[in-house]
């Protein structure tokens, strides 16, 4: 395998200019799998429009992967995974990366389902920018920095990337998000609303924004909001999650003894959750553990303990690993009465 990555990489080196390679496109991805966990060390294939081979890398630990200097305007990333369906996503760049103009960088998100099910390919358009040197280079010392844990530098250098580059796409996200990690939440608006006047079609912006109204306490907002995520995205099945644990924090904050009206639209928002989370866990193929975990939180709500118990228990079964686990079978005790 080592040598199949070194020989793919010399072959596309030989193809492509110096120039090229200082100035050409750059393809960034994650993959995830469809509970919505990162994969590492998965072998990730970039293709030409026929099929070829002309280069490998492999995922790293936050499943995060990265192609660059690329020359042409067209490009598969393929994954052939062991245990899941194979993937392949398309990569179209606008302008020929030359010498003389900085190439465009395109990100990509995939999600790989158990073998079985059927493949999923994100629906969420591309969109690429002709970013500046300076502008790259300050997103990824950012990008770095927030790994690092370092929020103040991290939003010093994506502040920087914008001075560079106003319209930077993906620093105004990536410093939004930034700001949600810090709880600067006026910030993380400000940030979220103007990435989206840039690319009003990326439902990642959307998802910024309901997990900011949800910290907020606006619920029913949220959900609308994570509503038109899943519309522009609907091949991802955690949009459609989030979605539902809205409702479901809305649902609570209702209370039933002040009218029949208040009564009535406590039980719909219920009702929409289970039936979107329900369809949303045979759309995985029965994979999406973390549907469990929305189902128990809105049967404990609804006063059902036991139907509640019995998602915590299914969802172990899926996610037998989750670091949470003792303390979700100490929550099943409870929920079934078994608990001194």
């Amino acid at each position: 395998m080592l040598k199949r990555i070194i020989t793919l990489a010399l072959a596309c080196s030989t193809s492509l200019s110096i120039a090229a390679m200082l100035q050409g496109h750059t393809i960034r991805g994650k993959v995830r799998n469809s509970a919505g966990q990162n994969v590492a060390r998965v072998v990730v294939d970039l293709q030409t429009g026929n099929g070829a081979t002309v280069n490998q890398t492999v995922t790293n630990n936050e499943g995060d992967f990265q192609f660059s200097g690329l020359s042409d305007n067209s490009y598969y990333v393929v994954i052939s995974a062991a245990d899941y369906n194979p993937v392949s996503e398309r990569i179209e760049f606008v302008k020929t990366a030359d010498p003389d103009s900085p190439g465009e960088t395109r990100t990509v998100e995939i999600s790989l389902t158990p073998k079985g099910n059927a493949p999923v390919t994100s629906s969420r358009p591309a969109f690429a920018q002709n970013v500046p040197p300076s502008a790259r280079t300050s997103l990824d010392q950012g990008t770095k920095f927030s790994k690092e844990g370092k929020s103040p530098e991290a939003i010093s250098a994506l502040q920087e990337a914008i001075k560079h580059f106003p319209d930077y796409f993906d620093a105004h996200f990536a410093l939004a998000n930034e700001f949600i990690k810090t709880n600067q939440l006026n910030e993380a608006i400000a940030s979220l609303q103007r990435a989206r006047e840039i690319n009003p079609k990326d439902d990642r912006v959307y998802q910024s924004f309901g997990i900011v109204l949800t910290r907020q306490g606006k619920y029913l907002i949220a959900a609308r909001i994570f509503g038109e995520a899943a519309r522009l995205n609907p091949a991802d099945p955690q949009i459609v999650v989030k979605r539902c644990s809205a409702l479901i924090d809305y649902a609570t904050t209702i209370d039933p003894s002040t009218s029949k009206e208040a009564a009535a639209e406590r039980t719909s928002a219920f009702d929409m959750a289970e039936k979107e989370l329900l369809r949303a866990f045979e759309a995985s193929g029965k994979k999406l553990s973390s549907v469990h975990l929305q189902l128990a939180r809105l049967y404990d709500k609804k006063g059902d303990r036991t139907r509640a118990a019995d998602h915590l228990e299914q969802y172990l079964r899926l996610a037998p690993d989750d670091p949470k686990a003792a303390a979700l079978r100490e929550a099943i005790k409870k929920l079934r009465g078994q608990s001194n």
